[in-house]
């Protein structure tokens, strides 16, 4: 197993919330408490996504957030280009992948590793394109496709790989395939879902692609619970993902078993500096919280707390 580098504060942004480069750079100069940026998903090939209306924001913050993005991204070669221009002075960089088959994901890791201290494989996006015929939907719900995915990607990098779960699959047999197949880590998880809003005065869906993920405060205690389990079964590196809005979030993911947490609904909506300020207000609370402990004092706690099983007559 490939260590992760150290990540500090250990927030990162959520992939495809703030992802790229020139957000990254905007950021540190903000003062963002952010150890670790993660990109947009890169492909194998440019593709346009979904076209507007893509995110359902609803007034209340309170409530789920539904994205229908399906998966946009610019080709490898302005990746490449663009994160060969990055230079972060103080954070770690963390690449999204994705591909059509085992062999795609494999072809982005090795492109994508030059630039990347972390590769996150992500195994399962639960919208696409109307009439898009793709693995990707698959990839997260079947653990021997998962397991050769990641397989495919140990291979083809020396980087920590971190295989990135959904919500909406046995989860555990899939997380189990992919640390036998070499994954140095997970990410609890990706978006729930789909799900379906719908515009009453026009009486339509309001996503273009009809159905979307589900993210933000609903998704929170799906994807703590999948942090907690998958901290029990196998006590790797957890990326924590869900609904972290405020630093109670960030704690409850710690102790559920997370060492790195990742905000992204949170920040839609707001500015860079908006956004910037967040963070520091996420990871002020934090310390705060641990009066002078170290962080890593948290990861998995209420596993060591957990209440005992009743003895037995």
């Amino acid at each position: 197993m490939i260590a992760l580098p150290e990540i500090h504060p250990p927030l990162v942004n959520a992939s495809g919330i703030l992802s790229y480069p020139e957000v990254f750079r905007a950021f540190e100069k903000s003062g963002a408490r952010l150890g670790g940026y993660v990109t947009k998903s890169v492909g194998p090939v440019e593709k346009e996504g979904n076209l507007n209306p893509v995110v359902v924001l609803p007034d209340d913050p309170s409530q789920p957030v539904l994205n229908s993005l399906a998966l946009p991204t610019q080709s490898p070669a302005e990746w490449e280009s663009d994160l060969a221009e990055l230079h972060l002075e103080r954070s770690k960089l963390i690449v999204s992948i994705y591909g059509g088959s085992p062999e795609e994901f494999a072809e982005v890791a090795t492109r994508m590793s030059p630039f990347a201290d972390v590769i996150e494989v992500n195994l399962g996006c639960p919208n696409k394109v109307p009439g898009e015929e793709t693995i990707m939907e698959s990839i997260g719900q079947k653990p021997e496709l998962s397991g050769h995915v990641i397989r495919m990607v140990r291979d083809a990098t020396e980087r920590p790989v971190i295989a990135k779960l959904s919500p909406n699959t046995d989860y555990l047999a899939v997380a189990e395939a992919c640390m036998n197949a070499g994954a140095d880590g997970l990410g609890c998880g990706n978006t729930l879902g789909p799900g379906l809003a719908i515009d009453i005065p026009t009486q339509k869906a309001i996503l273009a692609g009809t159905t979307g993920g589900i993210s933000g405060p609903a998704l929170k205690p799906v994807n703590l619970r999948m942090t907690y389990e998958c901290y029990a079964r196998f006590g790797c590196p957890i990326i924590g993902y869900g609904g972290i809005a405020a630093w109670e979030d960030a704690i409850e993911y710690a102790l559920a078993g997370a060492c790195l947490l990742g905000i992204g609904t949170a920040f839609l909506g707001k500015s860079t500096l908006e956004a910037a300020e967040l963070t520091g207000k996420i990871w002020e609370g934090v310390l705060a919280y641990l009066k002078g402990a170290p962080f890593s004092s948290l990861v998995g706690g209420v596993h060591r707390h957990s209440a005992p099983e009743p003895a037995r007559a």
